[in-house]
């Protein structure tokens, strides 16, 4: 079988697709995975974000992550399926490095997406807190700071400058 490798592919399907075409997709790119002999540690949903650019008159994309084991050719094989389909609009995969345990390495990967997901909550909580901390005590930043907003914030600032006619303190 060979060695194996550990591997992560990130790809963007067609917003346009109904949640049973994107399951459809996914089901058959991890039939893939299950025919070239790959081992499936994580399978994330990130659900549709926007593009930071332009990709296929797509502004946004539908976004899922597959982390997995396998030997080599795997990626080849579901690269060269991707790129056959039009509903996939771009993909990236990148390389881990060698894997020896499948098992302890899929208990690794579990265990750090449970500490990310743990730490996002708690950022979440404290933002949470935070704003409860702020409406209890009445602290609103926007309303205590009473100088201009917007586009014309300099302009009072110039005209006290004009009215003392002195533009000596003036940087």
């Amino acid at each position: 079988m060979g060695t194996l490798r550990e591997y992560e592919t990130l790809y963007a399907l067609n917003p346009e697709l109904t949640d049973d075409a994107v399951d459809d997709l996914r089901g058959r790119l991890k039939g893939i995975l299950d025919k070239m002999g790959a081992s499936l540690l994580r399978e994330e949903t990130w659900g549709k974000k926007k593009f930071s650019f332009v990709v296929q008159k797509h502004l946004r994309g539908n976004f899922v992550n597959l982390h997995y084991v396998g030997p080599a050719g795997t990626v080849e094989e579901l690269e060269r399926t991707m790129r056959n389909l039009e509903s996939v609009i771009r993909f990236l995969t990148t390389k881990h490095g060698e894997v020896v345990d499948i098992e302890a390495r899929k208990i690794e990967v579990e265990k750090a997406a449970r500490d990310r997901e743990a730490a996002k909550a708690k950022r979440e909580a404290e933002r949470e807190a935070e704003m409860r901390r702020r409406e209890e005590e009445g602290d609103d930043e926007e309303d205590d700071d009473e100088r201009p907003r917007g586009r014309h914030r300099g302009r009072d600032r110039d005209r006290e400058f004009d009215r003392d006619g002195d533009d000596s303190d003036r940087d």
